[in-house]
């Protein structure tokens, strides 16, 4: 009898011991099947996080190093005892070794902190896919390459999104340098693959770019019910880390939409639910797609934009955050006082608590009435 949990006897089936469990499993009862596809998940983000550890590990090392001696190039680790064995230069000079070396400044201080790293990177395995040479010593001895770049240039961004579990984070990293990379690490593989390439497709269709260098994405949640509506928040976030935007325009601001290939913001299915999960979070400013703009603004204690591609939310994301950025540039009063009539709408706007912006009796700072000129998104005062 057959030990394959899959109940499929591989001979008469012929399907080859070796096949994958996918294949399999879509020949199988739905409970198999299902179990087989989140174990495929299970093993993509372990492995994925496997790799980002010691990746992560490996560039935190070598700042530690480099505190003290600057020219390290590449390390020597024994895997074994899960300690550092050398530093070398970048002509391949061992510049300290262990357990210790006269007059380094890699102190015991830092040794011990770098060998508590190692401790805890090492056990999960991975080595060969970081990058982990076997050393000339031979085995357990390992070379590892520090990282290059200017750690300190990184820049990174964050938000967070209405899931149906509640609201989430989204962080995007940017690391300059280098040929342009794009990586996105979601709730499961599909989501990965379908959201970076709708979302690059996007960025670059909408003539936006990034100097180069590497964005890394993470949506922090754990279901996929959440579609590709969070496309918008995902790439304004991305953009934010890579210098398109100030980060902080980020700050109090919900955004949801889905991107189509060519830049464009598409309605989503069950947009009120999503808004009312941010807006019970306390966000009252929200980016939604134009064509769901008429159903969002029936909820009046929000203050709804809807803008038909990535660009524009992008733009409302900078003018939304102008009063915050530019203060010297606008007038000043008395927090509380009439700031005398908004030259685009009938609201008439007063002084916020610092005395340096103008909202409305409602408390905001948006403004949408007819535009002058191509005036501001924010309440405008007449001259």
């Amino acid at each position: 009898m057959s030990n394959d949990i899959t109940g499929i006897n591989p001979t008469w089936m012929h399907i080859p011991r070796t096949a994958n469990h996918a294949a399999l499993a879509v020949q199988t009862d739905p409970m198999t099947a299902a179990l087989s596809h989140a174990t495929e998940d299970a093993y993509f983000h372990a492995k994925r996080a496997r790799t980002v550890l010691l990746r992560n590990a490996t560039e935190y090392v070598a700042r530690l190093v480099r505190q003290a001696l600057p020219e390290a190039a590449v390390i020597t680790v024994d895997t074994a005892e899960k300690e550092l064995h050398a530093v070398l230069d970048r002509d391949g000079k061992t510049i300290w070794y262990a357990p210790a070396t006269p007059a380094s400044d890699l102190h015991d201080g830092l040794v011990d902190d770098i060998n508590d790293l190692l401790s805890d990177a090492i056990p999960f395995g991975g080595l060969v896919g970081a990058g982990w040479k076997v050393a000339d010593q031979g085995e357990p001895f390992r070379t590892v390459p520090l990282p290059t770049g200017n750690f300190a240039a990184r820049r990174t961004a964050a938000t967070s999104f209405p899931t149906p579990e509640g609201m989430a984070t989204v962080t995007a990293e940017f690391t300059p340098g280098g040929p342009p990379a794009f990586q996105i690490t979601g709730p499961n593989s599909q989501f990965s693959r379908e959201a970076r390439d709708r979302i690059r497709a996007a960025i670059v269709n909408s003539g936006l770019e990034w100097k180069p260098g590497t964005l890394r994405i993470v949506a922090h949640w754990t279901v996929v019910r959440t579609g590709s509506s969070s496309d918008l928040t995902l790439a304004c976030t991305a953009l934010a880390a890579a210098g398109a935007i100030d980060p902080a325009a980020l700050n109090g601001v919900a955004l949801i939409g889905e991107l189509g290939l060519d830049g464009r913001v598409r309605p989503v299915r069950d947009v009120t639910d999503a808004v009312r999960t941010a807006q019970a979070a306390g966000y009252r400013k929200f980016i939604v797609a134009a064509d769901d703009f008429e159903e969002v603004s029936r909820n009046e204690a929000i203050t709804p934009v809807g803008v038909s591609d990535l660009a524009a939310a992008l733009s409302f994301l900078e003018e939304m955050h102008e009063p915050t950025t530019e203060p010297a540039a606008r007038p000043q009063g008395t927090p509380g006082e009439d700031a005398g009539p908004c030259a685009q709408c009938d609201r008439p706007p007063i002084w916020d608590g610092t005395g340096k912006r103008v909202n409305d009796a409602w408390g905001e700072y948006l403004c949408y009435g007819p535009r002058k000129d191509g005036g501001s998104a924010v309440h405008a005062l007449a001259k």
